[in-house]
């Protein structure tokens, strides 16, 4: 009886002409949880799904994605309606955004997505409106916060566990040396923790380059061989602590003929002495 009783109240809620939502008894929720991305999705029934996501380093967002609603170039109209137990009809409006013809996800970003979250932590559904090519008047698509608590906390741990370090942030790397010597100085082995962490959540990395330099000090028979000895030495790191599969390491060795700075100083000699780590996907 207080299935069809909230039933009969959610289809109370006003209609400008087609309203999509999950069906009350069966709503669906989908978390996804993985160090780089956080999403909370559910499933809608003739239009296609809405929620959350937020990608690492990222700000949280809130779409709504069809796959046959397209729209028309108008707006499209975000607001958050009452719970339907409380039997008001009003909503409140978020924002209105421009769509364009054939436009087929309507996403709030930051602090807008991060209220609508928090409407529904209290029981309010988010909506949107906007003019459909299906249709001469508006569709009108609802987020239903049925079962939503049972899914959140999941989303939340996900949330709080995301990597602090985004690829654009780690993906180039360049560690330095002393004078005549490979060895990682412990400044060049904190950053490549940080790097190898990273590749370690990231299944898109495919290659790790290594490129070493040195200065032009010495002899080049002296520096050919150094200059292969820092890069092993980054290598040896990578696998040797963090278990970075070797195949997915390269290694090229330009010894003094890539100088990114003059060597007729200390300064510019040590600005040399170094190793260039980057990621590729």
């Amino acid at each position: 009886m207080l299935i069809n009783f909230f039933f009969a109240l959610l289809f109370a809620l006003p209609v400008s002409a087609e309203q999509f939502q999950a069906p009350v008894t069966d709503t669906q929720w989908q978390v996804i949880e993985s160090p780089l991305e956080c999403s909370l999705m559910q499933s809608i029934p003739g239009f296609g799904e809405a929620g959350f996501y937020r990608r690492n380093g990222g700000a949280l967002s809130l779409s709504f994605i069809s796959q046959s609603h397209a729209a028309k170039q108008n707006n499209v109209l975000f607001q958050i309606a009452e719970a339907p137990w409380q039997n008001k009809e009003q909503r409140q409006t978020l924002t209105s955004q421009p769509t364009e013809l054939g436009q087929t996800r309507f996403s709030l970003n930051g602090v807008l997505a991060q209220q609508a979250l928090s409407q529904m932590q209290e029981g309010r559904f988010p909506v949107i409106e906007y003019p459909s090519q299906s249709y001469s008047d508006n569709v009108t698509v609802m987020l239903s916060t049925v079962k939503f608590n049972d899914s959140f906390a999941s989303f939340q741990q996900c949330l709080s566990h995301l990597h602090p370090d985004t690829f654009g942030e780690v993906n180039k790397l360049t560690v330095y040396f002393e004078i005549e010597q490979a060895t990682l100085t412990p400044v060049a082995k904190k950053a490549l923790t940080r790097l190898a962490e990273y590749v370690k959540v990231d299944d898109s990395i495919n290659q790790i380059k290594i490129a070493s330099h040195t200065d032009n000090h010495g002899r080049r028979r002296l520096n050919e061989p150094l200059s292969d000895a820092r890069a092993l030495s980054i290598k040896r790191f990578l696998i040797t602590e963090f278990e970075i599969p070797e195949q997915l390491i390269s290694i090229n060795s330009y010894v003094e003929a890539k100088p990114t700075a003059s060597n007729k100083t200390p300064l510019g000699r040590a600005k040399n002495r170094r190793a260039e780590i980057t990621l590729v996907r």
